[in-house]
């Protein structure tokens, strides 16, 4: 079994005040170094790759190894990374962890939906050269394929397979929540996230990924896209203070056009013809078009909406 977090009797203590049971809401320990078992008895088993299955229930989802893999490719290609040298300096600037939080890895972040988890390693390990310390990660999807990926690639982080629906965290538990390309669950995130905390979360803009779009559902409703409904309900539940735009280009060759076809869920509805017409291509500049938006608590101290 790889050696993760869990399996770190230094940073143990700091996991188990974090989580508690999906089921019943106690508190967790950890039992012989494999098994995470609640004041009702509640047990989940540490998984051989490191990582925990923290959900009450079996549920299926559309994401499958294929795409997590392809991910995982893109993300190590650098598509991803102006992104995420984004959200650290966000992090950095909001929080500044290196002179609010001490040495002993207190500052906790959460990437709810987390995938094959590149985005929260990346992030992490920037964090770390940038300010000295490293934060304490978590990762959480529904999907299991993306936690095992992630588990077998990172071992500084708590990776689990959980529900945004029945978060298996204790209140007030997160500085950070991070919400990347991915559904939201806001009377949780609320719940879960420290009074003066940050919710993070990146949404497509209008022209993301449009050169897909436009040969996957050309001359359909799917051609266009609006993140208004998505951004609408960000402000219903949370304090939206800061609105980042992100736009930029890449031109991708092959296998990463491939990479990219088989990661995005634009591929789902479309045509095989169409999407074997992208295959095909030998290169492909792409758009890469996002919207980060920054919030807190709605009882947390008003602040001015920032635009960047």
């Amino acid at each position: 079994m790889p050696k993760s977090v869990l399996l770190n009797d230094g940073l143990t203590g700091h996991y188990m005040d974090i989580l508690r049971c999906p089921i019943c809401h106690n508190s967790m320990q950890l039992i012989n170094k494999k098994s995470l078992i609640c004041g009702d008895k509640h047990c989940f088993d540490l998984a051989k790759q490191g990582y925990v299955n923290l959900l009450s229930h079996g549920i299926k989802t559309k994401y499958n190894k294929q795409l997590f893999e392809a991910r995982k490719l893109l993300a190590q290609s650098g598509f991803f990374e102006p992104l995420n040298e984004q959200l650290c300096e966000l992090i950095q600037r909001d929080l500044n962890p290196s002179e609010a939080k001490s040495q002993d890895c207190s500052l906790k972040i959460l990437d709810a939906g987390c995938g094959e988890g590149s985005h929260l390693a990346n992030i992490q390990q920037k964090l770390g050269k940038n300010t000295g310390m490293r934060p304490l990660g978590v990762g959480m999807d529904l999907a299991k394929e993306g936690i095992q990926l992630a588990a077998r690639d990172w071992e500084s982080i708590f990776w689990c397979v959980g529900d945004l629906a029945q978060c298996p965290f204790g209140d007030r538990q997160f500085d950070v929540i991070l919400n990347i390309l991915s559904p939201a669950n806001y009377s949780e995130f609320e719940r879960i996230l420290t009074d003066d905390g940050l919710v993070i979360k990146v949404v497509p803009g209008k022209e993301y990924l449009t050169e897909l779009r436009e040969i996957f559902y050309e001359e359909t409703e799917k051609q266009d896209y609006s993140n208004v409904k998505t951004v609408e309900l960000f402000e219903n539940h949370l304090t939206l203070y800061k609105t980042v735009p992100l736009r930029y280009s890449m031109t991708l060759d092959q296998p990463l056009i491939a990479n990219l076809v088989h990661m995005t869920p634009l591929t789902w509805g479309a045509d095989e013809d169409r999407i074997g017409r992208v295959l095909k291509l030998e290169s492909l500049e792409i758009t890469i078009d996002l919207t980060i938006m920054v919030g807190r608590k709605k009882c947390s101290e008003p602040e001015q909406m920032e635009v960047v």
